[in-house]
């Protein structure tokens, strides 16, 4: 199994995984300190906070609430209910610095699938800029349930805090029974060189977040939006007012991201057609890392920016290429560069014009790539297209013995629905089913099991 370590990401709450941070300090004092077999739950009756409270809580007020989760009570169907909200939390307050070795979450028996992809923060203060992400869970793995059994997240190194947060990472209710915070008290000793080592740590670490900004905004015009906590450089020199508008509001590849979010695993291979600035590949490498994601993109000066934007959020194993891909059916042996025609908003840009098309800027050769070959190479198991009409020839005839799902935004207007209907006939007579659940408008879901 990949370890859950194995990559990590940057964003603008300062998320980095434990072992760049974990620092080595003496051996702690046996009279004052509980050897880990022993270690004691430091959450059992603290006083809890939460984001909100809905209809469903037990009260009203936050704290009462979001106290269900320290008392202790492991067995009972109790639970704590945040609202609806975009990221809800749930927090405890130790009372004094504790150095965390694991934590463990129980889950709400129904509805335990709502509780799948969180974070676990600490923090000395609770300050609102004082908290840094020592774990996520990426993974649509299901825990608890049924089954009763808790989460365990397990902490390398030396983790001092006195406040530690559940962050629930995508958009819902926030709902559990218990938290268990297992550790040990330092002795005064160790516990001033943590706080003094943790520290000088943060402020590398925010200094770090400050040079990679810079290195996002230089030698450009424009300014930096967040979209899923994500820095993406907006080029209000080169990117239209639509665009803009589309990347500082937040709703940029909306529909593609939740998606992403929600079906992709932990173990899957992604190729992505159409990388744009890069957003739903940052989405796509959250939940897989970055590694295990391929992305090809026709227009140079956009690969740019996305590999830019990669950087700046810790995301730069992304592969990311330029190139047109085709389909082995329709390789031409003497062919290896076409056209490409670049549109003033670049997620306009395509492979196919019309006489009367007046949005075109640029036309750039680009080289062509096979889609098979680039499978194969990868391992991928999981595409995801977006390329203004040029899905209906890539993947009528191709050879996705190895794919289990299809992410796909059809375009009608580019190339008809004759040819489209094609593509997606062909799909299905390969084993794929259309997922009526995610599908909506021009984006379509194909899946089958392998």
């Amino acid at each position: 199994m990949r370890s859950r370590w194995r990559c990590w990401r940057r964003s603008e709450s300062d998320v980095f995984r434990v072992a760049r941070w974990a620092i080595p300090v003496p051996k702690r004092g046996a009279s004052m300190n509980a050897t880990s077999p022993h270690a004691f739950n430091f959450a059992l009756g603290k006083p809890a906070n939460q984001s909100s409270v809905s209809q469903w809580s037990s009260s009203q007020i936050t704290e009462v609430d979001a106290s269900v989760a320290t008392n202790g009570d492991t067995t009972s169907s109790r639970f704590f209910h945040t609202d609806n909200e975009t990221s809800p939390w749930w927090q405890v307050d130790l009372g004094e610095d504790i150095v965390i070795e694991k934590l463990r979450l129980f889950n709400r028996r129904e509805y335990a699938h709502r509780f799948r992809k969180f974070s676990i923060l600490i923090s000395p203060t609770g300050a609102p800029n004082s908290w840094l992400s020592i774990f996520s869970k990426n993974d649509n793995a299901t825990f608890g349930g049924d089954d009763d059994h808790p989460y365990e997240a397990k902490f390398g190194g030396k983790l001092l805090a006195r406040f530690v947060r559940i962050r629930k990472d995508d958009p819902g209710y926030l709902h559990f029974r218990e938290c268990e915070v297992l550790g040990y008290k330092p002795d005064p000793e160790e516990s001033a060189l943590l706080r003094d080592q943790m520290a000088q740590t943060k402020q590398r670490l925010l200094a770090e977040k400050a040079a990679a900004t810079q290195r996002l905004i230089e030698g450009r015009t424009g300014h930096i939006t967040y979209i899923d906590s994500r820095a993406v450089f907006v080029d209000t020199n080169k990117y239209s007012t639509s665009l803009v508008k589309a990347l500082d509001g937040g709703g940029y590849e909306d529909a593609e991201r939740k998606i992403v979010k929600e079906v992709l695993l932990s173990k899957d291979r992604v190729l992505e057609i159409g990388t744009a600035v890069g957003m739903v590949s940052m989405t796509a490498a959250g939940v897989v890392c970055p590694s295990s994601v391929l992305t090809y993109d026709a227009n140079p000066a956009i690969v740019a920016d996305a590999r830019r934007n990669f950087d700046a959020n810790g995301m730069g194993e992304i592969s990311a290429n330029v190139g047109v891909m085709r389909n082995r059916s329709r390789w031409l042996n003497d062919e290896t560069e076409i056209d490409f025609f670049v549109s003033r908003d670049f997620w306009a840009s395509r492979l196919f014009v019309k006489p009367g098309d007046s949005d075109i800027a640029s036309v750039v050769r680009v080289p062509l790539v096979c889609l098979e070959d680039k499978i194969a190479d990868h391992q991928a198991n999981v595409i995801i297209c977006d390329i203004e009409g040029g899905e209906a020839d890539l993947l009528n005839g191709a050879d996705l013995s190895s794919i289990r799902l299809i992410l796909i935004e059809i375009h009608y207007w580019a190339v008809g629905r004759e040819k489209i209907d094609g593509m997606i006939n062909y799909l299905i007579s390969q084993g794929f089913s259309i997922n009526f659940y995610y599908t909506s408008r021009n984006i379509v879901l194909l899946d089958r099991n392998l």
